[in-house]
């Protein structure tokens, strides 16, 4: 059996190739919306892609269950646990796609392997988890955002579905769904849809597979549930507010997505058509520099963003949903970036174009008026928080907030400023802070493209704790 794991590491998450040696076919399961890839993959292991599967409706990433059916003749698996979805009636199919609603204890068959539908709810309502028998047994499941390596997934994210669940009814069927477990063998190998780093979980572990048998060890909800302790306590301790643009995500994937047959192409601008955009308020530059790069000349309409496994995340929390793009960014990496793009939601006619970095230093030297963002030393922070001069904002997250912060800070996350900016005093310049600089850096930037005036304490809290200055709990 060709088993492939095709990890994101930006969003922290995986899809699953799986095939059959003997019939040479291949389903995906939780595919994102640039599809192409996976056909690429497929046919470089020399197998064709005649089924996709998906756990349930995803928040953090554009599926590409829509793009599949509609551009190519494969079977589509999506729950049936859940409401109806209108996309799929709507759709305009391939010729020969299918797709199939299935409920729990269904089984479908790709070549001579056989997966059957485990109802696992409770991260949401809909959601599947999938058996492969091997020899008679189950060995492998393939969790989607239910279980993983160390932890479960968030039930407090089924409230942005159209017909979601009460928190407390998410953990109960939470619950159920880890009971659901005990008939398992503890080899049985779970393949979860993230890893380390997803905004899914507060612990999970940086492995890209665990078995039944080490969760009843490790996973402290499960080891909670067998137990008989405080389950919900155990579930929600430390949650932090999820990402804005889950919502907007999760609404998009309700409606049926978007499909990429290919990706779309972007064009290089000219330093004139650049400048044109990056004048007006109704487009938004994405420039991926570092951030000394950024404070040398920071255009007007622009956000610091970067090119980390942040990125992604840290633009669709930023943007509004009708802005109009334009990339700072290296030819090489467009097409990276456009990916990243596509997945968290950006539409690809918004993406007006992009121009090289070599190009803007250039630029900006004299054909537009360019605004700075400054950064002050904790010292410095320290001297114009005493004198009354400033207001503070910490962007860092709940949890880190909770474990020390400076005196009058105002706490927002930095991945909710978008949605909170108005809460800020306008009148005063904001020192941001977060740990190390790098999330405060971004919130200043996105602050002082709204006409605040914005100061990166560098470094970040740490500096300025460490230095005795006075911080509260």
């Amino acid at each position: 059996m060709l088993l492939r794991r095709i990890y994101d590491s930006a969003l922290a998450q995986a899809s699953y190739l799986v095939g059959c040696p003997t019939t040479k076919e291949a389903i995906i399961i939780d595919p994102t919306c640039d599809i192409d890839r996976y056909f690429d993959l497929a046919a470089n292991e020399g197998y064709r892609i005649s089924a996709v599967a998906e756990t349930h409706v995803h928040a953090d990433f554009v599926s590409g269950v829509c793009g599949f059916v509609t551009h190519h003749a494969v079977t589509a698996y999506i729950s049936a646990e859940g409401p109806d979805s209108p996309w799929t009636k709507a759709t305009t199919l391939a010729a020969s796609a299918r797709i199939v609603r299935i409920h729990a204890g269904d089984s479908f068959t790709v070549g001579a392997l056989t997966f059957t539908a485990r109802h696992t709810p409770g991260h949401t309502r809909e959601s599947l988890s999938f058996e492969l028998a091997r020899g008679g047994e189950t060995r492998l499941l393939f969790s989607g955002d239910f279980l993983f390596a160390g932890d479960v997934g968030r039930p407090d994210l089924g409230a942005f579905a159209t017909e979601g669940m009460t928190l407390r009814e998410a953990i109960e069927r939470l619950r159920e769904s880890i009971a659901s477990l005990e008939d398992l063998p503890s080899d049985t190998q779970v393949l979860p849809g993230h890893g380390a780093g997803s905004g899914y979980g507060k612990s999970i572990c940086n492995l890209p597979a665990t078995t039944i048998g080490i969760e009843r060890v490790i996973n402290r909800a499960v080891r909670t549930y067998a137990e008989g302790g405080d389950f919900e306590s155990v579930v929600m301790a430390g949650a932090t507010e999820p990402p804005p643009y889950f919502a907007r995500v999760k609404k998009l994937n309700e409606a049926g997505a978007r499909s990429f047959a290919v990706l779309p192409h972007i064009a290089e601008l000219d330093c004139e058509a650049f400048a044109r955009c990056a004048t007006r308020p109704e487009f938004t530059v994405i420039d991926t520099r570092s951030w000394n790069d950024y404070l040398d000349a920071r255009l007007p309409y622009s956000i610091s963003a970067p090119f980390e496994p942040s990125f992604g995340a840290t633009v669709a929390n930023y943007l509004e949903e009708d802005d109009r793009l334009v990339l700072i960014t290296p030819r090489a990496r467009v097409v990276e970036i456009v990916r990243l793009l596509l997945r968290v939601g950006v539409a690809p006619e918004s993406i007006e174009g992009f121009i090289e970095p070599a190009a803007v230093s250039l630029l900006a030297t004299g054909s537009f008026a360019t605004e700075g963002v400054d950064e002050v030393s904790a010292a410095k922070a320290h001297a114009l928080i005493e004198r009354g001069e400033v207001s503070v904002l910490d962007v860092r997250t709940c949890r880190e907030f909770s474990a020390g912060h400076l005196p009058s800070a105002k706490h927002i996350p930095f991945t909710h400023l978008r949605s909170r900016v108005q809460e800020l005093d306008n009148t005063r310049p904001v020192i941001c802070y977060c740990r190390g600089g790098g999330r405060s850096a971004r919130a200043a930037a996105y602050l002082a493209r709204h006409g605040l005036t914005a100061l990166n304490m560098r470094g970040g809290y740490w500096p300025y704790a460490g230095r005795g200055y006075a911080t509260e709990v």
